[in-house]
């Protein structure tokens, strides 16, 4: 069963809200976004339309989870087709949880040369981090919620939802 958290109209409304402050932050400065597949698709493509100055963006596709559990082990999948060498990076995420996937991103990016690294999630979960890292950027801050919908999925399921729900359902049925 699905039970609504965050509305349509109310993503639309942080998302803008969001947009508004990484430009403040930035200013006229240029950076490169990251964003990290899959689930980031939906607030990227949202969050681009309103971001200025970047110069280009890309992904980064990491894995770490099985169901709903990490394995504490990340496996890069995709990475960026980019030179970051020297680059300011924003990495856009869709959500930030133990911090395990977080914090892999940020040593793949350092070495590869990223002069400074920001990482914008839309939603955060820090009563479930293990490894410690701080968005600059963030959404909303919810609890230990196992959430899907803009974006977010449950075994690729629920991703095209256009609102955030909490999976409230035993999940070994789907």
């Amino acid at each position: 069963m699905l039970k609504e958290l965050i509305t349509k109209e109310q993503i639309k409304e942080r998302v803008k809200g969001l947009s508004l402050e990484i430009n403040a932050f930035f200013g006229g400065k240029s950076y490169i976004v990251i964003g990290v597949l899959k689930g980031v698709l939906f607030f990227m493509a949202d969050l681009l339309k309103n971001l200025e100055n970047y110069e280009t963006y890309d992904f980064i596709q990491a894995k770490s989870y099985i169901g709903k559990d990490t394995t504490g082990n990340v496996k890069i999948l995709k990475e960026p087709n980019i030179d970051i060498y020297g680059k300011d990076v924003l990495v856009i995420e869709d959500i930030l949880d133990t911090g395990i996937t977080a914090n892999a991103i940020k040593d793949y990016l350092n070495k590869k040369g990223a002069k400074n690294i920001y990482f914008c999630t839309f939603l955060d979960k820090p009563s479930r981090r293990i490894k410690p890292i701080t968005p600059h950027f963030c959404g909303y801050t919810i609890d230990n919620l196992f959430v899907v919908g803009y974006g977010l999925d449950f075994n690729e399921q629920f991703r095209s939802r256009e609102a955030i729900y909490v999976l409230e359902t035993d999940v070994t049925s789907f």
